[in-house]
């Protein structure tokens, strides 16, 4: 086999430089730099504990976005508003219900 003139080749030369470059600019687009950590969500019962201290505190019935920043208050960061309107439906229903639904999106203590 005769190699004469192939490994001269300026153009494949070239062609490796290019190679090269996408080859590198698509190694960074999969490999990002790695991300902190994301803090653990609270446990349900930690959530469930200052909605009822917040209800207790409360005079009358509250409704849930009142609720929810009363809790974020009372624990001192950011709770998912979505984790608060779900634990007030799941603990206002059945005949241990913790909470009371008196009205659309209004709740007391049961």
């Amino acid at each position: 086999m005769e190699l004469n003139g192939a490994l001269s080749n300026p153009q494949a030369q070239v062609e490796t430089r290019r190679l090269a470059a996408i080859h590198a600019d698509l190694r960074d687009l999969v490999l990002p730099a790695p991300k902190a950590p994301s803090p653990r969500p609270r446990r349900i019962g930690v959530i469930i504990n200052a909605i009822t201290t917040v209800l207790d505190l409360a005079d009358q019935a509250m409704q849930a976005r009142e609720i929810h920043t009363a809790a974020e208050d009372l624990l001192g960061e950011a709770i998912n508003w979505s984790t608060v309107k779900a634990t007030l439906a799941e603990h206002a229903a059945g005949p241990g219900a913790r909470f009371k639904r008196v009205a659309r999106g209004r709740y007391r203590l049961a």
